[in-house]
């Protein structure tokens, strides 16, 4: 695939260009280029979790409506159906906006597009306690894994989650992959779940100062 080739040929020089240009490590070239990655996609994602929060809201609040259905067409699925996503178009729910799905493609895109060019790169440096980016490294994959867990419960609702499962899947994924890659990758990871957290961050702020505003609960 051409394209793709060219962008993960972007990624690799320009995570060169900072290390070579800037006289930084090849590491901090690689935190440099994941911060600035991220916070240009930060508009769409940080408002694509907004909207998910107002849609997770919105479904809560029509609940008792949709349990009244089920009762009333527990025999008719087709209308059940049909009268579901009436309630859920009348209340502005959308599971799929567009929002959403460039958000999705984004992220993807990048991340799949970071991650080939990681693993195709040769690297030779070193970062705080790791001896070479190049090869896994243990602690660092625990400190993504945690990351990991920090940012999923972090999200507004997430305490409202009674399976903690939902949590350390993830959590304990990240770990199982980052051990049998470069600690490079493991850098970007690290660096990425640190941006998800402060964007998190911010969501709940803002969540916060509409839950102030007069004529709120």
């Amino acid at each position: 695939m051409e394209i793709w080739d060219i962008w993960t040929s972007f990624i690799a020089s320009g995570i060169d260009f900072l290390s070579m240009y800037f006289g930084v490590s090849e590491a901090l070239a690689i935190i440099i280029f994941t911060l600035l990655a991220r916070i240009m996609l930060m508009p769409i994602s940080l408002k694509s979790a907004y909207i998910m929060h107002k849609n997770k809201l919105a479904i809560e609040r029509v609940k008792p409506e949709i349990e009244r259905l089920r009762d009333i067409y527990s025999e008719r699925p087709g209308e059940l159906a049909k009268r579901t996503m009436a309630i859920y178009k009348e209340h502005g729910i959308k599971f799929l906006d567009k929002t959403s799905v460039i958000n999705i493609g984004s992220q993807g895109i990048l991340g799949l597009g970071i991650f080939q060019a990681l693993r195709d790169m040769v690297f030779s440096s070193k970062f705080m306690w790791i001896a070479d980016i190049a090869k896994p490294d243990v602690i660092l994959a625990i400190i993504v894994g945690v990351f990991t867990l920090i940012s999923m419960q972090m999200m507004p609702g997430a305490v409202e989650q009674q399976n903690l499962l939902i949590f350390l899947i993830p959590a304990i994924v990240s770990m199982f992959v980052l051990v049998s890659f470069p600690s490079a990758l493991g850098l970007y990871w690290a660096t990425s779940n640190i941006v998800t957290i402060l964007q998190t961050l911010a969501l709940r702020l803002i969540i916060l100062k509409e839950n102030q505003m007069p004529g709120r609960a």
